[in-house]
């Protein structure tokens, strides 16, 4: 028969046990739960890196369609547009013998085939971004800029003194952010000063763009209307990082960084 000894040594043995069966179970459950999450967190980034491939194809398909689309406007249509001018324009050798109406039709033709040709050279320079392949992302952004305040009552102060070449598809990733904000400063802002500054060093580069214009409230970002999500996700296809502040009335700052 057991003695009382006995018996406390297997109650604190049985105890010990239970202890130690419950915590190697709540350790598996801990470790099942940081492992789900693990998984959890690695599916979340596999799908955000999916989704970004999935966005860089779609915007290289796109600037491939642009490119080619701005290339048959420039060649083909514009060729025979200036073709279809200098055919016009010979009819004025018969200037004697043709009537008034006639001659009138002939001035109205060639206005409105001059107009047409300067149309298309517009959308083709809209479509593919003025000198940006062959002299780089400083001389397209100061056609952009220039082109802009023309057109507009808005002021832009591009510095871009530091800025080297880049390589080709970051050079236009920049140029589409850029043009970006400077339509959604054109179309929301009610601004008439811009500002775009380049700082560039040996290990990075900072775009830092400001505007004058009405702001927002950071507190309301979802409803900002400004499309801010197009442009952060091409900050990201370039792995930059993109900041921006603003407040009512005292228009918006949008630094980017990435790495030279």
């Amino acid at each position: 028969m057991p003695s009382q000894t006995d018996i406390y040594i297997l109650l604190f043995g049985g105890t010990l046990l239970m202890f130690l069966l419950a915590g190697m179970l709540l350790f598996f459950v801990i470790s099942y739960q940081k492992r789900l999450l693990r998984n959890k967190a690695q599916v979340e980034q596999m799908k955000s890196r999916h989704q970004l491939a999935i966005f860089q194809s779609s915007i290289d398909a796109m600037e491939d369609e642009r490119r080619r689309v701005s290339r048959d406007l420039h060649d083909e249509i514009g060729a025979a547009l200036s073709m279809l001018r200098l055919q016009v324009g010979q009819l004025n050798v018969t200037r004697e013998i043709i009537s008034d109406n006639t001659e009138k039709l002939i001035v109205g033709s060639k206005q409105l085939i001059d107009s047409t040709i300067e149309n298309v050279r517009r959308i083709s320079n809209d479509m593919l971004p003025h000198g940006l392949e062959e002299f780089g992302l400083k001389y397209a952004l100061e056609i952009l800029c220039d082109k802009v305040e023309n057109a507009s009552n808005i002021v832009i102060d591009l510095d871009a003194n530091d800025l080297e070449r880049l390589e080709n598809r970051l050079e236009l990733a920049l140029y589409r952010i850029l043009q970006e904000l400077i339509n959604n400063t054109l179309k929301h802002a009610q601004a008439n000063q811009v500002s775009i500054i380049f700082k560039v060093s040996i290990t990075d580069i900072t775009i830092i763009y400001r505007d004058n214009g009405k702001g927002f409230d950071m507190n309301n970002l979802e409803k900002r209307g400004l499309g801010l999500k197009n442009i952060e996700s091409r900050v990201s296809m370039i792995n930059g990082n993109l900041t921006y502040h603003s407040a009512v009335g005292e228009g918006i700052e949008v630094t980017i960084k990435l790495k030279a």
